[in-house]
């Protein structure tokens, strides 16, 4: 599993193909990834392994029905 900074790495890099490209779709997409992931890093600076999408999706939606935890 990578880390926090590895995965920010990786999406710089996403990043700058993609505007080379000039897809303006992928890289406003992968602008939003780092952004929620720098969110997630500054809401949880105790983690060191990145997190799924799923994992910061549901940081920051958590009364989403498919982030929901029922107890039974």
């Amino acid at each position: 599993m990578s880390s926090i900074v590895d995965q920010l790495v990786t999406y710089r890099s996403a990043l700058a193909e993609a505007t080379d490209r000039g897809d303006q779709a992928v890289a406003r997409k992968i602008e939003q990834q780092i952004k929620e992931l720098q969110d997630f890093q500054v809401r949880h600076p105790e983690e060191t392994e990145a997190p799924t999408p799923f994992e910061v999706f549901c940081d920051l939606n958590p009364s989403d029905v498919n982030c929901l935890v029922y107890d039974d």
